[in-house]
């Protein structure tokens, strides 16, 4: 009796312990479910109840609940911009053993991550990696979404043909009417037009039209609205259709208030007008759409308002449009479209002769003829002008050229004599002693210097001026980094005159210096001691590097200055500095017994608004 009694008890434990855990599972999953509904409209509490799931699945150990809620959490910080943080917890994430769907949405994360930083190699990489483990585990939703990404990059970066290769693919695994099929159709009926696929296009944009009609997407409506106009105008000619859907896109942004983006259909409806030669209809619509227009858009209204002016015979204005469409090109776009310029030149020169000619009524052989050599050599000096122009614009490109890639052979070797591997690698095998030794606020400390010195070498390498507080905070990361270094008594001090900060100085050209004074100045001496001064001179910035070590004899500036290996690359960036930016530094030397001080004078700087 006594055992049926312990027996019925386990029974009963054994019941009620399912039960909790089935209740708890269950409120796990309706925590995910809550976070992903707030997660657009109330982010705060989304990760609420993100991490509530977190912290109960740690609680009943239940490692796939944990990931499904981790992934939320990632999902929140990736919606949020934060990708760092995103990135952290998928990285964890997938160092573990994931069920298949979890485990494919974790790498189409990451690919999420790497496609709103722009980095579209990387991102593609990551989702054929994402579609293969998707796949197998037949997660149609995933794979749509994960198709239709790596669509729109091939789309973005005018690889058209995997753009409509992998949208297609995505339209496969949707059999109903749904906002993400409408979506898809709609960016595959631009790419329809790119590739002139016209039969594909016009079936596909009908589909369109009626979801989006159906889903009451009044923005998509615009769109195809818009593709629908510039079709009839440049591919299939119907001018009434193509002002009939011009008008109607126009219309539906007026409505959504979408007054920023009525650019392209205002140019659209005008470029429809001026192919039909109703040049006085097309430029309302082109003067509308040139404010807001931006870009090479704003080149082609240009371009179409010069053209119908012209076909009014309003050539100054066309003129006038021509030379503002110039001064918004590139360097290169801009001598091509020098030719264009020149023909509206030599057209209204060519006209105003002709209606000379015709007022003269001269019957005159003779007159005729200096009439036509004085054409002549107009045409041949605007020539010969326009190659004067072009040779000497070639030119001088040729030597921006050359100085481009000298400051960016420069900054290559800043970087590379900044990176010191040796250094580098000291510093990483610290970080490493003290995480050992369970020193965590040496290790943090250590840390923070190591990113502040990483974080300024990166940031201003490439920069030829910063603030000298920028400066002296990464030389200071920098000091604090090389103390570790020392096992016996060292001073290191950095000091800053008052009003200093608003003055600029070239980035990180006094490290060579500091790294000198401590390699061959004090690394051997007891109690050796470095400081470093920036000094507010009343015509310069003065900054002095001492230390107190054993000094040379009997060398000259430049013999000292080459002590270090990058001692080159600062005489590299000096000369450049006095080239390009007419800004002179002067650097002093005095060495003897009692220790080193190296003076650098840098003219007075300060940031242009």
């Amino acid at each position: 009796m006594r055992y049926l009694f312990s027996f019925l008890c386990s029974c009963c434990f054994f019941i009620s312990t399912v039960k909790a855990q089935t209740e708890n599972i269950q409120l796990i999953e309706s925590y995910i479910k809550k976070s992903k509904e707030l997660s657009q409209k109330a982010v705060d509490s989304s990760f609420l109840y993100a991490e509530k799931s977190i912290e109960l699945a740690k609680q009943i150990h239940n490692d796939t609940l944990l990931a499904k809620s981790l992934l939320q959490q990632s999902s929140l910080h990736l919606l949020s911009n934060q990708f760092k943080k995103s990135d952290s917890l998928l990285s964890l994430l997938l160092k573990k053993k994931l069920p298949l769907h979890i485990k494919g949405q974790v790498i189409h994360n990451l690919g999420t991550i790497q496609y709103k930083k722009q980095e579209f190699e990387k991102a593609l990489d990551l989702y054929v990696e994402a579609a293969k483990t998707t796949e197998k585990s037949k997660n149609k939703q995933l794979l749509v979404n994960t198709y239709t990404n790596m669509g729109v990059i091939h789309a973005r970066i005018q690889n058209f043909e995997n753009a409509q290769k992998y949208l297609e693919k995505a339209l496969t695994y949707i059999h109903s009417d749904t906002p993400l099929r409408l979506q898809i159709l709609t960016n595959l009926i631009t790419i329809y037009k790119n590739l002139k696929q016209f039969e594909k296009f016009e079936d596909n944009i009908l589909v369109a039209e009626k979801l989006a009609k159906k889903f009451n997407s009044k923005r998509i409506l615009s769109v195809i609205y818009n593709n629908l106009s510039d079709y009839y105008t440049s591919n299939k000619i119907d001018i009434t259709k193509a002002v009939l859907y011009g008008k109607k896109s126009i219309a539906l942004k007026k409505e959504l208030n979408h007054s920023s983006f009525l650019a392209l259909p205002y140019n659209n409806l005008g470029y429809a007008y001026l192919k039909d030669k109703q040049f006085s209809n097309a430029i309302p619509y082109l003067d509308s759409a040139l404010p807001k227009a931006k870009g090479l858009l704003k080149s082609y209204v240009l371009n179409n308002l010069k053209d119908a002016y012209l076909g009014l015979g309003n050539f100054k204005k066309a003129m006038a449009f021509a030379e503002l469409k110039d001064k918004i090109k590139d360097s290169l776009h801009n001598a091509q479209q020098k030719e264009k310029v020149t023909a509206i030149t030599e057209k209204f020169e060519s006209e105003k002769k002709e209606q000379q000619i015709q007022l003269l009524n001269s019957e005159n052989e003779l007159k005729e003829s200096k009439i036509q050599n004085q054409r002549s050599l107009l045409i041949g000096g605007i020539l010969s002008f326009f190659l004067i122009v072009a040779s000497a614009f070639l030119w001088f490109r040729n030597q921006k050229t050359k100085q481009s890639l000298q400051k960016a052979s420069l900054q290559h070797k800043l970087l590379r004599t900044q990176l010191n591997p040796h250094f580098l690698f000291h510093s990483l095998n610290s970080i490493q002693s003290f995480i050992y030794s369970n020193k965590k606020d040496d290790s943090i400390q250590y840390l923070s210097s190591y990113s502040k010195l990483m974080r300024s070498i990166f940031e201003n390498s490439s920069s030829d001026f910063i603030m000298i507080k920028e400066d002296a905070e990464a030389m200071q990361a920098y000091l604090d980094l090389q103390r570790v270094n020392f096992e016996h008594n060292v001073e290191f001090s950095l000091t800053l005159d008052n009003d200093i900060d608003e003055f600029l100085i070239p980035p990180l050209f006094i490290q060579p210096y500091i790294e000198n004074a401590i390699q061959h100045g004090i690394k051997h001496i007891e109690n050796g001691k470095v400081s470093i001064h920036y000094y507010n001179n009343t015509n310069n910035i003065r900054v002095t590097i001492f230390d107190n070590g054993k000094g040379f004899k009997s060398k000259s500036n430049n013999q000292l200055l080459e002590r270090h290996s990058s001692s080159t690359v600062n005489q590299e960036r000096i000369l450049n500095l006095k080239q390009t930016k007419k800004y002179a530094i002067e650097h002093h030397i005095q060495s003897d017994s009692n220790g080193t001080t190296i003076t650098l004078l840098f003219p007075k700087k300060k940031e242009t608004l």
